[in-house]
């Protein structure tokens, strides 16, 4: 009886104990010893007998070490794979979880951007491991990242790079900005200094696009529509944004307000372009900044190359005034406007930025005016109209003259060839001797 007691002490002692040790389901849910992924994931040669090289290197094999390095380094694993801690084989319940379901904002806004109608649709949009990684997923404040400001071009570029990607998107003729965009930037003032400069507060694909929420231009809410454009600029140009929103180009736009050509006001990427940004100081900056103002004031831009300073320009120098050099690159505003640079009040101080010993009088020269706008410039129209006629009716004489000195020179060849005797005006050999 003894001996019987001490079996049943003995083996209930044990039960309870192996109740005390058996994790708790919760504590089984989160993966606390039930699985050592490590164990599996963490050898390579036990990976390599399951799947090819090339997906042991990139997908399954995932030792924790690399993990300790990332920005989830204090994730479980079975907090992003559900149910995979159950043993192993996996259990066939198991599933990734979706990101959103920590970053929640990123995940709204990705959903609303282009990139997920085409995951959805076409499935060569990028998700969040195409731009994050898959295990190696690193701040985008870690040089490894593929969202660090350094990476970020590359990282867009494979898709948006790539000819079956371009080819089938950007094709069409309204989407040649975007079939090009990666390759200019490298070119821009913006990926130079990125890439030769090493400088990462200079502006990358998502600084204008946005990380998540990648809208196209005639999106109402995308970041680079036409109204949001100064805002987004303004996020690193913030000195320049206060002046051009008191312009009256920023006027123009707040207020909607068109040339009277019919333009709107214009904004950062009209003057500057979207993919193009080449440095203020460049010889190509200052014939193009006469080009773009000239694609809303024409007729402006028609009366500057008849003065020296377009002429000039035209020849290729960058030593004459352009439009920038007398209305200012941003605070440009109306001649009425006493804070302007062409007022009256200010003009010559204008003028002797270039010609420093110009006096008042050199101020009544007049860089725009229309020599056939009769109602605005007068006397000068009248002399315009007196100078056309002058030459007009002096070469129109002279042609007149010309023609009927051409007529008589032929009559009278044909009458020396008729008579046999010399032209009128030429001597025969006998005369001459």
């Amino acid at each position: 009886m003894t001996t019987r007691i001490r079996r049943l002490v003995g083996v209930s002692v044990f039960a309870v104990l192996g109740i005390l040790a058996w994790p708790a389901p919760a504590a089984r849910a989160q993966g606390a010893g039930v699985v050592n992924c490590d164990k599996c994931h963490g050898n390579r040669d036990f990976i390599e007998r399951r799947r090819d090289r090339r997906r042991a290197d990139t997908l399954m094999y995932v030792p924790r070490a690399i993990l300790e390095q990332t920005a989830h380094r204090t994730l479980a694993c079975a907090q992003c794979h559900e149910n995979y801690d159950d043993g192993y084989p996996h259990d066939v319940r198991a599933r990734v979880v979706p990101c959103q379901s920590c970053h929640e904002q990123a995940g709204i806004d990705w959903t609303a951007s282009v990139h997920r109608e085409n995951a959805a649709t076409k499935g060569d949009a990028p998700q969040c491991t195409g731009c994050h990684g898959v295990h190696r997923i690193y701040p985008s404040t870690d040089r490894r990242s593929p969202t660090h400001p350094l990476n970020v071009a590359e990282t867009c570029g494979r898709c948006h790079a790539d000819e079956r990607i371009v080819g089938t998107y950007f094709a069409t003729a309204d989407k040649a900005t975007a079939s090009t965009a990666v390759a200019k930037y490298f070119q821009t003032v913006h990926g130079h200094a990125l890439t030769n400069a090493g400088l990462t507060v200079s502006a990358t694909c998502n600084d204008c696009h946005r990380a998540h929420k990648v809208l196209p231009s005639d999106s109402a809410a995308s970041s680079i529509s036409r109204d949001s454009i100064p805002a987004t600029c303004g996020r690193c140009h913030e000195g320049i944004v206060e002046v051009y929103d008191r312009s009256s180009h920023g006027q123009a736009l707040l207020s909607g307000d068109t040339t009277v050509s019919g333009h709107r006001g214009p904004v950062c990427v009209d003057c500057h372009s979207g993919h193009g940004i080449v440095r203020a100081d460049e010889p190509s900056w200052h014939a193009d900044a006469v080009e773009e103002c000239g694609t809303c004031h024409e007729a402006l831009y028609d009366t500057y190359f008849e003065t020296y300073h377009g002429k000039v320009t035209r020849l290729g120098s960058a030593l004459a005034a352009s439009c920038a050099d007398c209305h200012t690159a941003h605070e440009m505003r109306s001649v009425g406007d006493t804070l302007s640079s062409v007022h009256r009040r200010n003009v010559l101080a204008t003028c002797q930025t270039c010609h420093e010993n110009a006096g008042a009088g050199f101020t009544q020269y007049q860089p725009h005016a229309d020599p056939k706008d009769r109602e605005k410039n007068p006397q000068l129209w009248f002399t315009w109209l007196f100078m056309s006629s002058l030459l007009i009716g002096v070469l129109g004489f002279f042609a007149i003259h010309t023609s009927l000195w051409l007529i008589r020179l032929s009559i009278d060849y044909r009458r020396a060839r008729r008579d046999g005797g010399p032209p009128h005006g030429h001597a025969s050999p006998e005369d001459a001797s």
